[in-house]
């Protein structure tokens, strides 16, 4: 396999799993009352999905939809663009002092739904801190999702 291969296979797994952890997400935004997809839910939607295997069908949906993403041809028009807002959140943070530097840090919230998504959900955001990747592609997103929690500096 040549290394063009290599990375066109990966950003395709990588997509359709960051696919996946989104669908997961909605979930959990929605079971929450959420209008949009919140920070914490995404976060979670990942962990959740870099804990839990995709069945053959969400395997299927996720990989056909970064088919998509890979094949679809770059467009430039004002149509394709999305204008997104930004919505100041309040949460509760600590606030930590490193001399010149404050850092603010805040638990994720998680919601309180108990259906099996959503307590799974829950389950993942204990274990996090103890789980250990199960391979190379695994590892990566693992990393990914670690670098999130320490830029936004969130707690689980």
């Amino acid at each position: 396999m040549d290394e063009n291969n290599l990375v066109s296979d990966l950003l395709r797994i990588y997509i359709a799993q960051t696919d996946s952890a989104l669908k997961i997400s909605k979930v959990i935004s929605e079971h929450s009352g959420e209008e949009g997809i919140s920070p914490d839910a995404f976060v979670t939607g990942l962990i959740y999905r870099s804990m839990i295997s995709m069945d053959e069908e969400e395997m299927k949906d996720s990989l056909h939809f970064a088919d998509e993403v890979l094949t679809k041809e770059n467009s430039s028009s004002d149509e394709d663009e999305e204008e997104y807002d930004i919505i100041d959140e309040t949460y509760n943070t600590m606030e930590h002092d490193y001399g010149d530097k404050v850092i603010l840090s805040r638990k994720i919230i998680k919601n309180k739904c108990n259906c099996d998504i959503c307590a799974k959900a829950r389950a993942c955001l204990i274990n996090y801190p103890t789980f250990e990747a199960d391979g190379k592609l695994a590892q990566m997103f693992k990393d990914a999702i670690d670098n999130t929690l320490i830029i936004h500096k969130l707690n689980i």
